[in-house]
């Protein structure tokens, strides 16, 4: 269950990236430098295929849980180290965060159990 979870909100995470970026509603004005269109195209794009691997099993729980983990450190960091966010900018990383953390904590909790 909690990799089908995982694998839905790489997916629609990626998606809306892929989406919003085409679209012109995130752009470059959106993150710090380097981040453009291009980047946020690439890492939306990036997320769909990791939760199709994800979904199909190619990735164990412990795997995503240091993934989760980690990536949600990361966004932290960005985000406190970094200048250049819009609003939007900060709250899909901020979303991102959240989402990865609670992830990374339910799946930690199955490894234990």
């Amino acid at each position: 269950m909690l990799l089908k979870l995982d694998a839905a909100f790489e997916i629609v995470l990626g998606a809306a990236l892929v989406v919003t970026s085409a679209a012109g509603a995130l752009d470059g004005a959106d993150f710090p430098r380097p981040v453009g269109t291009v980047v946020l195209l690439v890492a939306g794009v990036a997320l769909v295929l990791l939760g199709v691997a994800i979904w199909a099993g190619l990735i164990g729980i412990r795997q995503l849980a240091v993934g989760n983990a980690v990536s949600a450190i990361a966004g932290i960091v960005w985000l406190a180290g970094a200048s250049g966010f819009s609003g939007a900018g900060v709250a899909v990383v901020a979303v991102a965060v959240v989402g990865l953390a609670g992830l990374a904590a339910a799946q930690a909790a199955t490894l234990r159990a």
